[in-house]
């Protein structure tokens, strides 16, 4: 099992990233265990509003409904910026590259990890892939996040909507797929204490959801450093 409910049962999880929905979520470092559930828990919000909102035809830009919604929630989400072509890499490498340039070894390295213990676990796969990918449209997030103090974490907010060729498994680490895409990234600031008065609200609207919609990755702690 890839440690399913770690995030919402209360129990202590060793997992450094999970998928939460369409999202790939990571951390830097040992978070603690109520950072990383009210980050699971908000961006799984965030999704539900606007996948709702899309459904009943109100939204014209998926991810300014998204960040929005955040904002509704005690979020400060500066805009994004549009970011330019990286490689003909896979997306996943590509999504790698462009966390990278933009904001360093200690947020790509992270979502390096997940990514490649997200390739590894099938269950988690299926639920990133049926929550991003509608037949070749598609559109994701990768949040790598890095702790700053007790009470403030620092997340890369990177989104993509992406059309196939052809819709495809395991699209994140086949070559070739995408026909058109747009990238957008920005870097904003959690306060878990200014969010406490958001966060039962939010436990409320996606506590059942989350059950099935959050699958913790393992094996995707850097591995430790030799002493010489």
């Amino acid at each position: 099992d890839g440690g399913t409910n770690g995030a919402t049962d209360g129990r202590d999880t060793t997992e450094q990233a999970a998928v939460v929905g369409g999202s790939l979520v990571a951390f830097a470092g040992d978070l603690p265990q109520s950072h990383r559930e009210d980050i699971y828990l908000s961006t799984l919000y965030a999704q539900q509003a606007t996948r709702a909102a899309v459904a009943d035809g109100l939204v014209g830009d998926w991810f300014e409904y998204y960040r929005n919604t955040l904002k509704f929630i005690g979020w400060d989400v500066p805009p994004p910026a549009g970011l330019p072509a990286t490689s003909t890499d896979t997306m996943g490498r590509q999504v790698i590259q462009q966390i990278s340039r933009r904001l360093g070894e200690s947020f790509s390295i992270p979502i390096s990890l997940a990514m490649a213990a997200l390739e590894r676990n099938q269950a988690a796969l299926d639920l990133f892939e049926s929550s991003s990918l509608t037949q070749e449209v598609g559109v994701f997030q990768a949040i790598p996040c890095v702790a700053n103090g007790p009470n403030k974490v620092e997340l890369g907010l990177y989104h993509r909507e992406f059309r196939l060729f052809r819709g495809a498994p395991r699209f994140l680490f086949a070559p070739e797929q995408v026909q058109e895409s747009r990238e957008q990234m920005t870097l904003l600031t959690f306060n878990t204490l200014y969010y406490a008065q958001f966060r039962e609200k939010v436990k409320k609207a996606v506590l059942a959801l989350s059950r099935r919609a959050i699958r913790g990755l393992q094996n995707c702690a850097p591995p430790p450093r030799r002493v010489v």
